[in-house]
């Protein structure tokens, strides 16, 4: 039995949304791309493959991807693999602890025209300050001369960080992730 979900997955078996995780997964993933209400910048022009589309291809990946993580809420990521990634599919996508994927989300800038994790220093308008949130808290350091200076501070702090993750993680992940995590590398147009 077959049913169109969205105007364009389609659901070939007998699961129904809110009783099955991995049909939840794919009708979030579907709503994420498709759904126009949905409206949040992070998945503007996302996609999913055609292979996804039919919701038996996707339970089949995710049957074999699927893992627990300290019984953490496991996330169903596009772009930690593929740095930009626009398109869900089994090349592309990865599960991965939450905790690890919030390390990858990138935060509104409080300044536009600034690179992540800089903002003006309010007592010194020719001065910049570098912002990171690091193991749970929130970092601040201050009176650097330029914006470049400031994010190359920030870069070193992050990419640290994710290493540092990646390496407490490094036995209960998968190593493709793991591995996408050491090579991961913060530009200054993030």
């Amino acid at each position: 039995m077959e049913r169109k979900v969205l105007g364009i997955g389609v659901a070939d078996s007998m699961y129904t949304y809110g009783v099955c995780d991995p049909f939840n997964r794919w009708y979030s993933m579907l709503m994420r791309c498709y759904r126009t209400s949905y409206n949040q910048p992070t998945y503007a022009e996302c996609t999913v493959s055609e292979e996804w589309l039919d919701f038996s291809n996707f339970l089949d990946w995710y049957t074999k991807n699927y893992y627990q993580c300290f019984g953490e809420r496991m996330d169903l990521d596009k772009d930690i693999l593929v740095k930009g990634n626009k398109t869900y599919g089994p090349e592309t996508c990865i599960f991965a602890p939450q905790r690890i994927n919030v390390l990858f989300t990138i935060r509104k800038r409080k300044y536009d025209y600034l690179p992540i994790g800089v903002e003006l220093n309010t007592n010194n308008a020719r001065k910049y300050n570098m912002y990171i949130r690091l193991n749970g808290r929130n970092i601040k350091k201050s009176n650097f001369n330029s914006p470049e200076e400031a994010f190359a501070e920030y870069k070193r702090l992050k990419e640290l960080e994710i290493k540092r993750v990646a390496n407490e993680y490094k036995d209960k992940i998968p190593k493709r992730l793991y591995d996408a995590m050491l090579r991961y590398e913060v530009e200054i147009d993030d």
